[in-house]
């Protein structure tokens, strides 16, 4: 589907020296109150529908955008309402706290953005104005439009450039390619169209064997269960100056949240570990097998990257499944590059916004953990709702 980010004309945030024009509403913190509403013109901007929204699209909305343990005020979604009382513009958040060299500061993950550009624009630029950094605040945004890059841009923004690309390793590479035009031309999976294609896939297959990475001694993947996840994970990105706090709660909201979204696959977690039996990263993902699988995140201890990604790949492909799909990250930049029938492709953007010298600094030299769970592939909103 397209972008979530800021789906409406281009305007300009600057008018001309001197040019004031009337003030027509207010930029405010979204409330209950405001749910159907809200509901309803995402459901115009980005499913083409003008009608009210169902109860599960409303709660849904309540839960991600009102629900963080994070929760504040100030940091949460932000809706543009005009004078009569309508509901034109919002740009959702959820508030994340996020360790940024040394100190904890309270984040938000910037989301959806949409305006009834048809109707009223002028509460877009009240809204991205709204994000200039302040204090020691940290946002981010890693499904950002071009429109809306340049916007945050604009408003002191750092662009994170490998986050922007998304990689696909296919496994069975025809059958993959079957899926992904079905999808496309049918709009729907045909299982029986992926069939034919194995044949081709086993030929080639049989064709690259003994070129594929050598498999690490030792390295095994095992199930991980929710609790083991939330304890090791804030453990296996410690060494990033910039990276989500992921304190129990808040990760296990997050978990719950990317867990209902059945449609990519069944939520699972796997670990990585090494020949002691020492858990040395672990891997997020929706299985799908004889499908695609959507990979959130990949954790690993600085220098155990190659091994987690190749344990990785190995069993995904053992797992049935025809690819896998996940965004980059510079530490796993050598290890993908490892790997045959791999491709890049860019996704959205992904940018940063803080007014900390440090912390940009650690931002430009690629020192931050963002995406997946600390990002915005795990939302129902992508690929929901219809």
């Amino acid at each position: 589907m397209p972008n979530l980010v800021l789906q409406m004309s281009q305007i300009e945030l600057q008018k001309p020296v001197g040019a004031r024009a009337p003030r027509k509403g207010t930029v405010r913190p979204m409330t209950d109150a405001d749910v159907p509403a809200v509901a309803r013109l995402f459901l115009k901007i980005f499913r083409g529908v003008d009608k009210p929204a169902s109860p599960d699209l409303q709660d849904y909305l309540r839960t991600i955008t009102r629900g963080s343990p994070s929760s504040s005020e100030t940091m949460r979604t932000q809706i543009y309402e005009q004078q009569d009382g309508t509901i034109r513009s919002a740009l959702f958040a959820v508030p994340m706290r996020f360790v940024a060299c040394g100190n904890v500061v309270l984040g938000r993950l910037l989301g959806v953005f949409m305006t009834d550009a048809n109707k009223e624009a002028a509460g877009v630029a009240e809204l991205v104005l709204s994000l200039r950094p302040r204090g020691a605040n940290f946002a981010f945004c890693d499904s950002a439009s071009p429109t809306s890059c340049n916007h945050l841009l604009a408003i002191g923004g750092n662009l994170l450039p490998v986050q922007n690309l998304e990689w696909s390793r296919s496994f069975r590479p025809m059958g993959a390619l079957v899926g992904r035009l079905a999808e496309r031309i049918l709009h729907r999976r045909d299982p029986g169209l992926a069939a034919l294609a194995r044949p081709v896939d086993t030929l080639l297959r049989r064709l690259v064997a003994g070129k594929d990475v050598q498999e690490t001694a030792g390295a095994r993947v095992t199930e991980m269960s929710v609790p083991a996840f939330l304890k090791h994970a804030p453990r296996l990105i410690a060494h990033y100056a910039v990276r989500p706090l992921w304190s129990e709660d808040e990760l296990s909201w997050l978990v719950s949240l990317a867990a209902q979204n059945t449609r990519l696959g069944a939520f699972t977690i796997r670990a990585v570990e090494d020949q002691a039996g020492a858990v040395i990263g672990c891997f997020v993902y929706y299985a799908a097998p004889g499908r695609t699988a959507h990979v959130l995140n990949i954790l690993s201890l600085p220098g155990q990257e190659i091994t987690v990604l190749d344990a990785m790949f190995r069993h995904l492909d053992r797992a049935g499944h025809l690819e896998a799909r996940g965004r980059a990250q510079p530490a796993l930049m050598q290890g993908l590059s490892l790997q045959h029938w791999l491709v890049f492709r860019n996704k959205a953007f992904a940018l940063a916004l803080t007014r900390s010298p440090d912390v940009n600094d650690a931002v430009t030299r690629g020192d931050v953990y963002i995406g997946g769970l600390a990002g915005e592939d795990w939302s129902r909103l992508m690929y929901d709702f219809h």
